[in-house]
This record gives structure tokens, C-alpha cells and sequence, in this order.
């Protein structure tokens, strides 16, 4: 008995979806992090709030396309590339 390989191929995903991942996953962290500075009184910086949301949104985007993962915020993607 040979076990027979099964070969999928990937399919790409377009840079509009990416860039939309990126954008909403982006804006999820800016405000989460805007509801903890309010309730601290505006004690951070909102300069480092964005920069720090842009690199964890960043990397939420990159993690989200290398792993394929299939979320809600893929199904509100594809309600705002219509």
C-alpha cells in the first residue's frame, strides 16, 4: 500500500485583501488601545498608541496570510471588497 500525496495549491490572496486586513486590523488596535489610554486618564503618548498599532497590525496581517487562518474579520473583508 502506497500513500498517495495529495498536492493543494495554495490560492494567493490579492493585495485589496491584504491591504484590508492590514487597515482593519490596524484600526482594532488603535481603538482598543484609545478605550485603555481614556480610562488612564491620557497618560500614553498617542504617537506611540499608533505606531504601536500599526506594527502589531502589521503583524497580525502577516500571521493571518502565512497560517491561512479563516475569521469574522475575513467575512467583513469580503463585505467591503464588494
Amino acid at each position: 500500500m502506497k500513500k498517495q500525496h495529495k498536492t493543494k495549491k495554495k490560492k494567493s490572496i490579492s493585495l485589496k485583501k491584504i491591504t484590508l486586513l492590514f487597515i482593519l486590523y490596524s484600526f482594532t488596535y488603535l481603538t482598543v488601545f484609545a478605550f485603555i489610554d481614556f480610562y488612564a486618564y491620557y497618560a500614553i503618548n498617542p504617537y506611540l498608541l499608533t505606531i504601536l498599532s500599526v506594527l502589531l497590525g502589521a503583524g497580525s496581517t502577516y500571521i493571518h496570510v502565512k497560517k491561512r487562518y479563516h475569521t469574522y474579520i475575513d467575512h467583513l473583508v469580503e463585505r467591503l471588497e464588494e
